[in-house]
C-alpha cells in the first residue's frame, strides 16, 4: 500500500474538484484509521471513501444537521473499521479539524454543532457495529443447528468451524447452561474479565455483574426462556477479576433443541468501556461549560424545570442574571487567558452564594452567569444577589495586578406554577439590561408592564431572519426637500415590514430590538443592497435627475470591520455610482474609543459616497465637536426640531440653540439637514435659520419608488402630496 499513489482532490468524482480543505481532512481522516482495523481495502480506496464521507460531513455541519452523518457511522463499519480504536481515532479527528476544512469559525455555536454531529456519528457506528455483531451471532449460531443435526462427518467439520470462530473472534463468546454457569469461554471473554476459564467455568454469569444489574439481567434472562423475549441485548457493567468495573454490550441467543425447549445460550460480549468514557465526556461537555465547570444553559434550563416541578403549590421561584460590567474592555485591553481568569474566579465565587439544596448555578454566555433560586420572596432573591454582586466585586489577582471588577443583576421571581424556565431566563436578561442603564453595580427586578412592549418587540426582531426570506420586508422612500425652494433634494430609505399577523409595521417598532440582538447585520447589507439597485434603476432611467438615496446605517453597522468591502460589493453588484449613496452614521458611533473618528468615515468619502452625521442635538456631541470629521454634513434629529413647540411662534430657547448649531455645521463648510419637519411653521423657522435640506410630513411621507418618481420627473416636492 506503501506505494500507492494518494488521490488527489482532482481524482475525487470526476464531474468537480474537491475543496483542498476537505481533501486534506480525508488524507488526515485515512492516515488516522487505517492502521486501527485490518481493513480488506487499499490506501487509496480507503481515502476515495472517505472523501465521500468528508463532503457530507462538512455539508452537515454547515447546516447544522447532524442526523445527517448516522449512515456514515454506518458507512465506517461497512468499511470495515470495526478495530477497538477506529471510532476514537475518527472522533478525534473529525472533532479537531472538520470545523476548519468545512471553513466554520471557532465559537461555541460551531463546538455545539461538532459535539451534536459527533454524537450523530457515534450513534450510527454503533448501531451498524452491533449489526455487525449480532450477523457474527447469527453466523455462529447456525453454526451451531448444522452441527447438531448433520451428518457426523459435517458435524466434525461444522464443531472446526465454530471452534476456529469461537477461539480466535475478538468478541467475547461464552456457552453457558441453562441456569447461568459458564460453561466453556474463548480467550477474548478471558483477558476481557481477567479470569482463566477454570475460574470462569466456577462462576454465573451473575458473579461477574453488580448485584442491581445482575438482577436486572436475571429478569430478562427468565423471559427469555419462556419465550417473551426472542433475543436479549444491553449495554451494563461487569465487574473483572482485579475488582475493575467495564462496560460491556452483552448479546445472548438461546439454543433451543428439537421440541423447542431451552438448551443453552450463546452469549457474546464486547468491551465498550473506552467507547463509554468517551460519550460520557461528549455528553458532559455538552451539558457543561468547559472553562468553568458550571451547568451550561440548556442544562440550566432543564434543570430549573424539573426544580420548579418539585415545588409546593403557593411555593415561589427566583432567577438572577449577572452581566460583568465591561468585560469586552478587560479582554481586549488585557488578553485572553485574562479574560479567562477573571470569569472561572467570578464563576467560584458565585458558588459560594448559592445553597446547593435550594439553587441552581450556570454560565448562560459569554460574561453571564445564571442562579436559580428556589422557594424564594422577591427581598430573599435581592438579597442572594446584593451578596453576590459584593463578592464579585472583591479585586482579582492576574498577571500581577490587580483587577478591580462589577457586575449587574436583572432578577425575576413569581410564582412556581407561573415560572416556565425559558420566559425566566428571557426576563432577567432582560432586567439585566435594565440595570447596566442604570450605570455599573446595579440591580434591577423584572415589571411586567415595562417588560411586555421590549418583549414584543424581542420577539419580533427573532422573526426579522424568516420575515426577510418570505419577502415580507420592503423599502419605501421618504421624500428630502430644499428648504429654500421645496426642490427635491433626495430620498431617504425606510424599511417597513408588512407582518403576516400585526399588519405594517414601521422600523420605529423593531430595529432598536434587532441592534440589540444582533439581527440588525443581515437586515443592514439588505437595507444598502435594495436601496442602492433602487438608486441604480433610477439612475439608468432617468440620467442626471437622479436622486441621491440616503440609508441610515445601524450602529452595529457602521462599526463593522467589513463594512467598507460591504459596500464597494454592492457598487460592484448593482453598478450605482456611490455619489448617489448618503450614508447617515449616527453621532453617538463616529468616534471610536479613543476618540478618534472611524476609520470608515473617510475611507467612504474617499470611495465617493456622501456621508452624514444624524442624530445630532438628540444629546452627545454638539456640530463644533463634530466639524473635524471627514464628512459632508450633519442631521438635526427630529426630537431637536420638535424643540421649537407647536405655536405659531417657535420657542426662543429651541430658535437659538437650532440656530448655533446651523452656523457652526456652515462654518465647518458642513450641509445641514433636519428630520421631523412635519409642519409649515417648523419649515418656515428652519429656513429662517438656514438648514439646507427638510423631511417629514411637511414634504411627504414615505412612498413607494413609483409615487417618487413623478416629483424626480418634476424636481420638486409637493407639500401637500
Amino acid at each position: 500500500m506503501a506505494d500507492e499513489q494518494e488521490p488527489s482532490a482532482r481524482d475525487h468524482e470526476q464531474g468537480g474538484a474537491l475543496d483542498p480543505g476537505l481533501a486534506e481532512f480525508a488524507r488526515l481522516w485515512t492516515g488516522a484509521v487505517i492502521t486501527t482495523s485490518n481493513v480488506p481495502l487499499s490506501r487509496k480506496e480507503l481515502r476515495g471513501i472517505l472523501t465521500g464521507f468528508a463532503e457530507v460531513l462538512a455539508e452537515s455541519l454547515r447546516r447544522a444537521d447532524p442526523e445527517a452523518v448516522t449512515e456514515i457511522g454506518r458507512g465506517l463499519v461497512a468499511a470495515q473499521l470495526v478495530g477497538p480504536h477506529a471510532l476514537d481515532a475518527t472522533l478525534r479527528v473529525v472533532g479537531r479539524s472538520l470545523p476548519a476544512a468545512a471553513g466554520l469559525p471557532q465559537c461555541p455555536e460551531t463546538t455545539n454543532q461538532v459535539i451534536d454531529l459527533l454524537g450523530a456519528l457515534s450513534a450510527g457506528y454503533m448501531d451498524a457495529l452491533r449489526e455487525h455483531i449480532f450477523g457474527q451471532q447469527e453466523t455462529m449460531k447456525k453454526a451451531v443447528f448444522r452441527a447438531r443435526d448433520a451428518a457426523e462427518r459435517a458435524l466434525r467439520a461444522s464443531e472446526r468451524r465454530f471452534r476456529t470462530l469461537f477461539s480466535e473472534s475478538v468478541v467475547g463468546i461464552a456457552i453457558g447452561d441453562i441456569q447461568g454457569h459458564i460453561v466453556s469461554s474463548n480467550l477474548a471473554l478471558q483477558e476481557m474479565l481477567g479470569y482463566s476459564a477454570d475460574e470462569l467455568r466456577q462462576r454465573t454469569a451473575y458473579d461477574l455483574m453488580p448485584a442491581q444489574d445482575a438482577e436486572d439481567m436475571a429478569k430478562a434472562y427468565r423471559k427469555l426462556i419462556n419465550g417473551t423475549y426472542t433475543s436479549l441485548r444491553s449495554e451494563q457493567r461487569m465487574i473483572r477479576g482485579d475488582g475493575e468495573p467495564i462496560w460491556v454490550h452483552i448479546a445472548v441467543t438461546l439454543i433451543r433443541d428439537e421440541n423447542g425447549l431451552a438448551d443453552y445460550p450463546v452469549v457474546m460480549i464486547e468491551d465498550i468501556t473506552d467507547l463509554h468514557l468517551l460519550q460520557e465526556r461528549w455528553r458532559h461537555q455538552t451539558l457543561h461549560d468547559p472553562l468553568t465547570g458550571l451547568l451550561n444553559r440548556a442544562l440550566f434550563l432543564s434543570k430549573t424545570e424539573t426544580a420548579i416541578g418539585g415545588l409546593a403549590p403557593g411555593e415561589r421561584v427566583g432567577l438572577a442574571v449577572f452581566g460583568v460590567d465591561g468585560f469586552g474592555v478587560v479582554n481586549g485591553a488585557l488578553s485572553d487567558e485574562v479574560g479567562n481568569r477573571v470569569l472561572k474566579t467570578i464563576a467560584d465565587r458565585l458558588r459560594g452564594t448559592v445553597d446547593e439544596d435550594t439553587g441552581l448555578l450556570a454560565r448562560i454566555n459569554g460574561d453571564r452567569f445564571g442562579m436559580l433560586v428556589l422557594r424564594s420572596s422577591a427581598r430573599g432573591v435581592v438579597e442572594v444577589a446584593e451578596r453576590a454582586l459584593k463578592r464579585i466585586s472583591e479585586p482579582i489577582a492576574a498577571e500581577g495586578r490587580q483587577l478591580s471588577l462589577t457586575a449587574s443583576v436583572g432578577i425575576v421571581e413569581r410564582p412556581a406554577d407561573r415560572a416556565e424556565p425559558t420566559e425566566l431566563l428571557r426576563d432577567a436578561e432582560m432586567a439585566l439590561g435594565w440595570a447596566k442603564l442604570e450605570g455599573k453595580a446595579q440591580w434591577a427586578l423584572y415589571e411586567e408592564d415595562r417588560g411586555g412592549p421590549e418583549r414584543r418587540a424581542l420577539e419580533l426582531a427573532t422573526q426579522l431572519p424568516q420575515a426577510l426570506v418570505d419577502g415580507q420586508l420592503s423599502l419605501e422612500y421618504e421624500p428630502l426637500g430644499k428648504l429654500s425652494d421645496r426642490t427635491l433634494a433626495g430620498v431617504e430609505a425606510r424599511l417597513t415590514w408588512e407582518h403576516p399577523e400585526l399588519g405594517v409595521l414601521g422600523p420605529e417598532e423593531f430595529l432598536a430590538a434587532a441592534e440589540r440582538t444582533g439581527q440588525v447585520g443581515v437586515l443592514g447589507r439588505w437595507v444598502v443592497r435594495e436601496a442602492a439597485e433602487q438608486a441604480a434603476a433610477w439612475a439608468e432611467e432617468f440620467g442626471e435627475q437622479a436622486p441621491v438615496v440616503c440609508i441610515g446605517l445601524p450602529n452595529r453597522q457602521s462599526c463593522d470591520q467589513d463594512l467598507i468591502r460591504q459596500l464597494m460589493s454592492v457598487v460592484d453588484q448593482t453598478g450605482v455610482r456611490p455619489e448617489l449613496l448618503q450614508l447617515e452614521v449616527d453621532q453617538s458611533v463616529v468616534r471610536d474609543r479613543d476618540g478618534e473618528p472611524l476609520e470608515a468615515l473617510s475611507v467612504m468619502v474617499d470611495n465617493g459616497f456622501r456621508v452624514v452625521v444624524s442624530g445630532v442635538g438628540a444629546g452627545g456631541s454638539g456640530p463644533l465637536a463634530l466639524a473635524g470629521l471627514p464628512v459632508h454634513g450633519i442631521k438635526l434629529a427630529s426630537g431637536f426640531v420638535a424643540t421649537l413647540g407647536d405655536g405659531d411662534k417657535p420657542d426662543p430657547t429651541a430658535e437659538r440653540a437650532i440656530g448655533t448649531a446651523v452656523s457652526l455645521a456652515h462654518l465647518a463648510e458642513l450641509t445641514v439637514h433636519a428630520a421631523g419637519v412635519d409642519r409649515e411653521q417648523h419649515a418656515a423657522t428652519l429656513r429662517e435659520l438656514g438648514v439646507d435640506v427638510g423631511q417629514g410630513q411637511h414634504f411627504g411621507p414615505p412612498a413607494l419608488p413609483f409615487e417618487v418618481e413623478p416629483m424626480i420627473t418634476s424636481g420638486t416636492v409637493d407639500p401637500e402630496w
